[in-house]
């Protein structure tokens, strides 16, 4: 029979998730020694070659870190968090168990199935037509647990987090359903409508699901680790419902101008969430920063937050068509996704393991040295990382519009900069060593023989 017993799903959702961590991050290093060392590829044997190549792993790589590591923390939080603030048990603790075991099927699945060559070919929707299905139907349950929480909680007031919670799901729901089109085996609409529909879903992806559920998660934690209200209750509220903006990929392709001004217009937009959001985090954490000395879990949220600000902003100078025009296809790109996906709400996902775990197994952190190692191994590589992909992206972008460079000679002159990004992404893969051995470490050491039970008093988000 299924566990009931209360913050256990929780529990084991972020235990999954650092699992699934460890694994996009092999084959992250792993394409950063191909595209520095291309020879190394021809150390593979034939057999298991193509399995290995970039154009297969690169897709596991992102499909793994985005559903199973970094989805998966985010459900674990929000299973933990939800009985807090509505002061009752989730709607179902077993459900919950069903739901983390189908969704480790879907990316044990999809780790076989994308190296095997399986896949739509649609970028962040490469997985097959069923396991399409399978992730819709593991979002339904996870609502199914926040909807019904929310209907049976005894907190009179709903917190901004819980709308948080409770709108990103009703809305991703939909925009994966479309954006990968899983009434048709296919996955795909035809000609331009489905780079058109692909991209709906990508931006939306962040938009809907990491962005307004990472917030909300981000706005409990906050308080917590500073022992303060937070600033704005109403403009927390004003970041919500102004959220889901911003498309601006469409940008100088085939796509109708009058779709492209469009996405200039709602990228631009994007500053408004962006803005509230960052007065009511510093407003909220003004005279608690030398709490970030020693708390490493608040340190990895402020860090978060400021990094999701320069996301944002190079988000808007990459909504208008002339800048989009001169980093689109670089490696500047590349830089700006490890920006929004890595050290933004990972490093907020970081966050609140360290402060979620030592709750649910009721002991503190095996080793607060480890914790100090992971964030400057992390921070540290991580910046190096994007930093050198953005000087990179800015290379090429001038060879190519000066028309008179080899393409191929532009190839060459990256190597320097691909050495410093392996180097740079080792550094941070490193520090996440330090985080799952450390994590490890505090589950598996015995347990108290009075645990802490869950808190059910209603608490500020």
């Amino acid at each position: 029979m299924l566990p009931d017993t209360p913050d256990s799903a929780s529990r084991r959702f972020l235990y999954s998730a650092i699992f699934w961590l460890l694994v996009p991050g092999l084959f992250g290093l792993t394409l950063a020694t191909f595209l520095y060392l291309p020879a190394t590829q021809d150390l593979i044997p034939l057999a298991i070659k193509p399995l290995l190549s970039f154009g297969r792993l690169r897709p596991a790589h992102v499909n793994i870190a985005i559903f199973g590591w970094l989805s998966q923390a985010y459900a674990g939080a929000i299973l933990f968090v939800m009985p807090r603030l509505t002061r009752a048990r989730l709607y179902s603790e077993r459900l919950a168990h069903v739901n983390l075991w189908l969704w480790n099927l879907m990316i044990a699945a999809a780790m076989i199935t994308l190296p095997m060559g399986m896949t739509q070919g649609r970028e962040y929707a490469e997985m097959i037509w069923p396991l399409d299905l399978l992730l819709v139907a593991n979002f339904v349950l996870l609502g199914i647990n926040i909807w019904g929480a929310v209907l049976r909680r005894a907190e009179q007031k709903i917190y901004v987090s819980v709308w948080n919670f409770m709108a990103s799901i009703i809305i991703f729901v939909p925009v994966y359903a479309v954006g990968n089109k899983i009434w048709d085996p296919s996955g795909a609409f035809t000609g331009m409508t489905d780079n058109i529909v692909n991209y709906f879903y990508v931006h939306n992806l962040f938009n809907s699901w990491f962005t307004t559920a990472g917030v909300g998660l981000a706005l409990y934690l906050l308080p917590k680790a500073t022992d303060k209200p937070l600033y704005s209750h109403r403009l927390a509220l004003w970041g919500l419902w102004s959220v889901w903006t911003g498309q601006h990929h469409q940008l100088n392709s085939p796509a109708p101008d009058w779709l492209e001004y469009l996405t200039v217009v709602f990228s631009i937009l994007a500053a408004v969430p962006t803005i509230a959001f960052m007065v009511n985090f510093f407003a909220t954490l003004r005279g608690s920063w030398h709490k970030a000395a020693d708390d490493v879990g608040l340190r990895f949220l402020a860090t978060g937050a400021i990094f999701w600000a320069l996301t944002c902003v190079q988000g808007v100078a990459q909504s208008f068509r002339t800048f989009s025009m001169y980093v689109h296809f670089t490696n500047w790109v590349v830089g700006h996704s490890h920006l929004a996906f890595v050290a933004d709400y990972s490093f907020w996902a970081f966050g609140l393991i360290y402060f979620i775990v030592p709750k649910v197994v009721g002991r503190p952190i095996y080793s607060k040295k480890l914790m100090e190692w992971h964030y400057w191994l992390t921070t540290g590589g991580m910046t190096v990382f994007m930093i050198t992909l953005w000087i990179a992206g800015l290379i090429q972008a001038q060879n190519w519009l000066s028309n008179s460079i080899p393409f191929i000679a532009t190839v060459r002159s990256l190597q320097p900069y691909f050495m410093i990004r392996f180097f740079g992404g080792l550094t941070a893969g490193i520090g996440i060593l330090c985080f799952a051995y450390n994590i490890w470490q505090t589950a598996r050491q015995p347990s108290p023989e009075s645990a802490a039970s869950p808190v059910l008093a209603a608490s500020g988000d």
